[in-house]
């Protein structure tokens, strides 16, 4: 599975998409939502296409572990942001 490549489409198919969007409603903020493989996906075009400015991310996934078990780094990358309330 080639993950930057599904990026780069789902970049491409949201640019030809987004004008019609902004006439019909207006300038509004561009917020990605996935989840498992979406989440992931949602994570690389933020990190390594700067280019598509996002108001943020909402990333779900579905496990027994706590997030700060599953996710590495999580409670460090939320403290230096400070936009996120994880539910322990």
């Amino acid at each position: 599975f080639d993950h930057i490549t599904t990026c780069d489409d789902i970049i491409t198919k949201f640019e030809r998409i987004a004008p019609n969007l902004a006439q019909q409603y207006g300038p509004i903020p561009v917020v990605g939502v996935g989840h498992s493989c979406g989440s992931l996906l949602h994570v690389l075009i933020t990190t390594l296409f700067p280019d598509t400015p996002r108001a943020g991310n909402v990333l779900m996934g579905y496990n027994n572990m706590n997030v700060k078990d599953a996710v590495p780094l999580f409670e460090d990358v939320v403290k230096n942001n400070g936009a996120a309330k994880v539910k322990k």
